[in-house]
């Protein structure tokens, strides 16, 4: 254990027969140490080292930190995971901010380590880490916790003060990773990206604004509605699915699942998602056309649900061949049955899901906003003689 105790002299107020004021302290030894400046030092810091630092049943008290240990998180759990299967990967992330009272510093004989003193150390960031790292102590050996080392930066004066304020305010400012963010790095994304590259055209997978001028193309999000609409899957579950922002995120973060292997694999090819794309604005747009004409009664069915229409209009076409070589001459010609087909396909559709609707609410009272929820969309699929 690397904790040690001092005491202050007694203060001027205090009467000679009082107990000295305890201060806690906390003794480091560093792998690799540098002086930032008179109140900030940088370390690498080995696991074992600041196991004292979490041990006490008080500890989150005793270092003043902002939350007790959350037992059972999520987040916890899996550091908790790399530490037993890759403890060498356990303090890539992230970083330990601790705060002190005053630092005594013993070289050990190298110009880049030694070992600190902590009079009354702080946590500012990082109790999460510390604590676990406490608890882990008492199934593995100091040794093997060493094989995590951890970045700490260790504060005092002005600077620990500009440092607590700042980490307490950090939720307001720090974005934090959704799954779409991750998918820059999965093989098959970035296949597509340098496919439509080569044909001069962009593939947005990053959220956020780009620098420059806008350039047009394809974002990830409406690849992948528009690939769930145009799927071989029987039933317009998946479609649905990835209608909101919430659902394409619970897709993207599993990319090792059906749901994202069902719209993203091997076969999966730019030409494909780009025809999907486009047909899927074609319908759309034939919609927002008829809607001018036809908005009263049951034809707000259009408005609340097209993509219900986009995608009993794709079980009429040729899907299948989605994503084959176009210079094939056995491919359909997406090109003429997108300029030939797809109006008087989407109107007859429309047509005749806005009948089944009609004939559905003739039987009862339904909220306009049901057409939007997936059980309805079955309800509706089946009265049309849709359904597979």
């Amino acid at each position: 254990m690397n904790s040690f105790a001092a005491t202050y002299p007694f203060p001027a107020h205090q009467e000679p027969t009082s107990m000295p004021l305890p201060c806690s302290g906390h003794r480091i030894q560093t792998t690799l140490l540098h002086r930032l400046d008179i109140d900030q030092w940088d370390a690498r810091v080995p696991a074992s080292q600041l196991v004292g630092l979490g041990e006490a049943l008080d500890a989150a008290e005793q270092l003043r930190a902002r939350r007790e240990f959350l037992e059972g998180s999520a987040q916890n759990l899996e550091r908790e995971q790399v530490m037993r299967e890759r403890p060498e990967a356990f303090g890539v992330v992230g970083r330990v901010v601790l705060g002190a009272d005053n630092v005594f510093w013993a070289p050990d004989g190298t110009r880049s380590s030694g070992t600190l003193d902590l009079l009354g150390p702080e946590c500012i960031d990082g109790y999460q880490q510390i604590a676990l790292i406490a608890r882990l102590a008492t199934e593995l050996s100091p040794e093997y916790l060493d094989r995590a080392v951890l970045d700490v930066r260790i504060l005092t004066g002005s600077a620990r003060e500009l440092a607590r304020s700042e980490y307490d305010r950090a939720h307001l400012y720090c974005n934090l990773t959704e799954p779409q963010d991750l998918l820059v790095r999965h093989p098959i994304m970035l296949r597509l990206v340098k496919q439509f590259s080569n044909d001069q055209c962009h593939f947005k997978l990053r959220r956020g604004e780009r620098r420059g001028p806008h350039r047009e193309g394809y974002s990830i999000g409406e690849a992948t509605t528009a690939l769930a609409l145009f799927s071989q899957e029987p039933h317009p579950d998946l479609a649905h699915h990835t209608l909101e922002d919430k659902g394409r995120q619970e897709i993207w973060q599993n990319p090792s699942g059906q749901a994202f292997h069902t719209l993203f694999n091997e076969r999966t090819q730019a030409t494909g998602v780009r025809i999907a794309i486009t047909f899927r604005r074609s319908v759309l747009d034939v919609l927002e056309e008829m809607l001018r004409h036809r908005s009263a009664h049951h034809w707000h069915l259009l408005e609340d649900a097209p993509d219900l229409v986009v995608w009993a209009v794709s079980r009429q076409l040729p899907i299948d061949w989605l994503h084959y070589d176009q210079r094939d001459p056995v491919v359909p010609e997406w090109e003429k049955i997108l300029d030939n087909e797809v109006t008087a396909l989407t109107q007859r559709t429309a047509e005749r899901l806005v009948h089944a609707y009609e004939e559905l609410r003739s039987k009862g009272v339904y909220k306009r906003a049901e057409v939007r929820e997936l059980p309805y969309w079955h309800k509706l699929l089946k009265a049309a003689g849709m359904s597979r």
